[in-house]
């Protein structure tokens, strides 16, 4: 990226991109790059580097995708990916949305997790403070 002639920042991706648009695809108000290979790996990039891959299943064609907001008949501009294969197939995944590109550890949750301890609990479980947390994480995972 740059501003003017100053480079503020670079990323180099493991695969040739052949496509580059952008749209706000985890809405925190700012656009991400989007770039696709010609494999079908597409990179979700923000501001600060932080990216996501997205493996679609087949080759993508010359000219064979895009990104942006877009609409079904009756509904309102939201992240769209399209692809296009070799075959001749049009793919559209519709209402893309990331929750975060980053990172995120515990702090970014809002949990509260002060009523834990390493004693009994009111409901007379015997569980540590430790094992809560395990299931905490548990579920936090498979959110």
């Amino acid at each position: 990226m740059y501003e003017g002639d100053e480079e503020k920042w670079s990323l180099q991706l493991d695969k040739p991109i052949f496509a580059l648009g952008k749209t706000d695809i985890d809405s925190d108000i700012t656009e991400e790059v989007v770039a696709c290979s010609w494999d079908g790996y597409t990179f979700f990039v923000d501001h600060h580097r932080n990216f996501v891959m997205y493996k679609f299943d087949e080759p993508v064609a010359i000219r064979g995708f895009c990104v942006g907001k877009y609409s079904l008949v009756g509904s309102k501009n939201l992240p769209t990916l399209v692809y296009v294969t070799f075959q001749g197939q049009v793919i559209v995944y519709y209402d893309v949305e990331l929750t975060s590109l980053g990172i995120m550890t515990l702090n970014d949750y809002d949990l509260d997790i002060s009523h834990l301890s390493s004693s009994s609990h009111d409901n007379g479980s015997t569980e540590s403070r430790a094992q809560c947390i395990r299931k905490l994480l548990h579920r936090v995972s498979l959110d």
